[in-house]
């Protein structure tokens, strides 16, 4: 980028590629390339551990500094490990989630060709790298998609105020998530969160961090699945408001995401749910549990 040209008329793309047991190549070079179609693009390599979420870390790296799209460099090594493929598919289903259906997404292949993808991965945007153009490939996509509509979605208000309370009442490994309503009366509520998680303590308190009540009214509790996840879910009737909060609170880690609404009727079972992501500090609305 030169003197005479503005920050703004580049786009900042991140480029990605995991490697398994030993990196094939250095893909550093492709920033340069992209720079000659007026990106800036920020390159990281790293190695996929066992049992990591890649697909979080993905996500987190996607909204560090607000990149407007994302490339991932695709490698025999890496397609032929499902493990893999599943976290990169996952990856791509949050990124929409969070960032919308038009942001732009597309993956490098290097010394693979399409037919080699798995077939999740053959239905979205993918470059060879065999390819001398393959620069201006990835700056036709991007303008397809910004052209094509706003690449974030109209952020709505959400319907619940949420808050996160670290070293709850003085105790350095708790963690309390908090969430009242912006004014409606909720007299049966409920949480759901994954089902290999437990919460230490739950109910209803003060908003503003309070004590949790010992007394819960019309406790339920059930399973049901959000997505691909198994989750638990339970609540009482102690009504929840604008100051009156609902509580569940956690020793060390948190889950991933937590949800919460009314119940669906008087048996108990949750109805549409909003879903707070701790690790992200979003909202999102989410249909009934199944």
């Amino acid at each position: 980028m030169t003197e005479n040209q503005s920050a703004s008329e580049y786009s900042r793309l991140w480029i990605s590629y995991p490697w398994v047991n030993s990196e094939e190549r250095d893909f550093a070079y492709l920033t340069g390339q992209l720079a000659d179609e007026k990106f800036v693009a920020v390159y990281d390599s790293f190695q996929i551990m066992p049992d990591e979420r890649l697909s979080r870390r993905i996500l987190q790296r996607l909204q560090s500094i607000g990149f407007d799209g994302w490339l991932y460099v695709l490698t025999h090594q890496c397609v032929t490990r499902r493990e893999y493929t599943e976290e990169l598919t996952a990856a791509i289903d949050q990124t929409i989630l969070h960032l919308g259906p038009r942001f732009p997404m597309v993956g490098l292949m290097y010394g693979i060709a399409t037919h080699h993808l798995p077939p999740i991965l053959r239905v979205l945007p993918c470059i060879s790298l065999g390819d001398q153009n393959w620069n201006m490939r990835v700056r036709e996509i991007f303008d397809k998609n910004k052209s094509s509509g706003p690449q974030l979605p109209v952020r709505k208000e959400s319907r619940f105020i949420w808050k996160i309370h670290s070293h709850f009442r003085g105790d350095p490994s708790l963690t309390a998530i908090e969430v009242r309503s912006r004014g409606e009366t909720i007299q049966e509520w409920r949480f759901a969160i994954p089902k290999t998680f437990h919460p230490i303590r739950w109910g209803q308190g003060s908003s503003g961090g309070c004590e949790i009540s010992k007394v819960r009214f019309g406790e339920a509790s059930g399973s049901g699945m959000y997505e691909k996840n198994e989750v638990f879910w339970f609540g009482a009737a102690n009504t929840v408001s604008n100051s009156e909060s609902a509580y569940v609170c956690f020793f060390g880690k948190l889950p991933d995401f937590i949800c919460f609404g009314p119940a669906m009727n008087s048996c108990g079972i949750p109805g549409r749910m909003e879903v707070f992501w701790p690790g992200f500090e979003k909202k999102l609305d989410a249909s009934p549990l199944q």
